[in-house]
C-alpha cells in the first residue's frame, strides 16, 4: 500500500476506531466472524452500515497492511504475517489508555 514507512502504516491502521476495536479483538480471540466486535446495541441499519464499513473499508485495509488475514468466503478474520509489528503500539495503547483523550480502546 504505497510509500508508507512502517510507522505511518500502524499509525494508519490504527487511525480508525473500527480497525483499533478490531485489532485489540484479536489479541483476545483469534480467529474471530469479520463482524464488528462490539455492537454496542447499535440499531439494525447503523449495524448494516458498521457491517458494510467493516468489510468494505476496514478490513481490507488492515489485510493489505498485513495485519489481518481475512477469508471472504468463511467470513472470518485472523492475525496476519504482520500482525507482530503492531502488537507493541497495541500494548502501549492499552496502557496507557486512562492518559490519552478520547480512547477508544479494547473493552
Amino acid at each position: 500500500m504505497g510509500d508508507f514507512s512502517t510507522l505511518d502504516r500502524q499509525f494508519d491502521a490504527l487511525a480508525d476506531v473500527r480497525r483499533r476495536r478490531l485489532l485489540f479483538a484479536l489479541e483476545e480471540r483469534n480467529p474471530r466472524p469479520d463482524s464488528p466486535p462490539h455492537d454496542r446495541g447499535l440499531s439494525r441499519s447503523a449495524l448494516e452500515r458498521e457491517q458494510l464499513l467493516l468489510r468494505h473499508v476496514h478490513l481490507p485495509k488492515l489485510d493489505a497492511y498485513g495485519y489481518v488475514s481475512w477469508d471472504r468466503e468463511a467470513h472470518q478474520v485472523t492475525k496476519g504475517p504482520r500482525f507482530a509489528e503492531i502488537r507493541p503500539l497495541l500494548a502501549l495503547l492499552r496502557e496507557h489508555a486512562d492518559d490519552l483523550p478520547e480512547f477508544d480502546g479494547p473493552e
